[in-house]
């Protein structure tokens, strides 16, 4: 009898000591459950999902290369630098994007203004910027500036125009006496940050009045940089406010264009990559920031002969410019917060010239 009872004492003694490890397993995995909720409420840690890049140039090349680079998944969607814009508005309330890389730092602090995109985060290897570079980070660290390159140079017609006589100034080309034209600011990504440079330049009301004279004596406007290309080559135009991308491009494929960088300086377009400030993602969105700060990173971009892309100038230190454009070259920029400031009357006002 005393030999069951003692029996029977031990098994309930097994019973309560497995219960209470079990117990004991559960708080431990309710912890670290809670823990793990709270790592990806911050989003450090992301939910294993692909990081959504959106951009306007070089999206095909560095998705694959960031991934294969780094280990980090990344989808890269391509859009105009307007409809990346569009995009981002219409999925307010369900933003699918983590990063933003594209030309235009009027636009993106735009969008920091209103509060889309994650502030005061300084990446690790943020030294890399050269000193023009680190000039044009913003105070609250909405973005991170990776390069510039000509929103706009000078192209000319050469079987209508000799070097001599085309235009060498934004004067001279707002005065000459023929057909004329650049992008739509609305559409393409580069043609506002070439609009605000020298709406900046001049002032917003006296750049209203030399584009409204200027639409008087025979001025184009074309949805993207391509089809100014085409109306400067085929003679619709005689001259172009023209991407430096495109420009340098049909010069190197042998087409009767000139090119001509003005000594005043040509309207810069700041390449800047930010990140979503709802990003699940964060981790991997702040690896591709740092990766983009890479001097090998932005080599490989300037590297791209097939690219037109390829023609900017590289804002991390160590880096290289392509040599068939020009070396040395000075940019008219407005300042960002000036930019984003009049970014939307300036494209109403344009918009309303193209329906006039």
């Amino acid at each position: 009898m005393l030999r069951s009872k003692t029996i029977l004492f031990i098994c309930l003694f097994s019973f309560l000591v497995l219960t209470a490890c079990s117990l004991n397993e559960d708080e431990k995995s309710t912890a670290s459950d809670e823990s793990s909720k709270e790592q990806n409420a911050e989003g450090e840690k992301g939910t294993g999902e692909p990081i959504k890049l959106y951009g306007n140039d070089f999206i095909e090349e560095i998705a694959p290369k960031f991934q294969g680079d780094t280990g980090y998944e990344i989808e890269g969607i391509h859009y105009g630098g307007g409809e990346a814009l569009a995009q981002i508005e219409a999925e307010q309330g369900n933003p699918q994007w983590d990063v933003i890389m594209m030309d235009g730092h009027g636009s993106i602090r735009n969008l920091a203004d209103r509060g889309f995109l994650l502030t005061d985060w300084e990446p690790e290897n943020i030294d890399l910027l050269s000193e023009e570079g680190t000039e044009l980070v913003p105070e609250d660290n909405a973005y991170t500036p990776i390069g510039i390159h000509a929103s706009a140079v000078i192209v000319y017609n050469t079987d209508i125009l000799a070097e001599e006589t085309a235009p060498k100034t934004w004067e001279e080309f707002f005065a000459y006496d023929g057909p004329v034209g650049h992008a739509d600011p609305a559409v393409a990504a580069p043609a506002y940050p070439l609009v605000s440079s020298l709406f900046y330049k001049w002032g917003v009301e006296e750049g209203k009045e030399r584009y409204l004279k200027r639409f008087e004596d025979g001025f184009n406007i074309y949805p993207k940089n391509g089809p100014v290309t085409s109306a400067v080559i085929n003679g619709e135009i005689h001259v172009a406010a023209l991407q430096e991308h495109n420009a340098y491009q049909a010069e190197l494929d042998g087409e009767n264009v000139g090119v001509v960088w003005p000594e005043e300086g040509a309207p810069g377009s700041v390449r800047v990559v930010a990140i979503n400030k709802d990003s699940k993602n964060l981790e991997a969105a702040k690896v591709f920031v740092e990766y983009m700060l890479e001097p090998d990173t932005q080599n490989y971009l300037t590297s791209l002969e097939d690219d037109s892309s390829s023609f900017f100038t590289p804002l991390s230190k160590g880096t290289e410019i392509r040599k068939e454009r020009e070396q040395n070259g000075t940019f008219l920029l407005p300042l960002a917060e000036w930019a984003a400031e009049h970014e939307t009357e300036i494209k109403t006002w344009f918009a309303d010239q193209n329906v006039n």
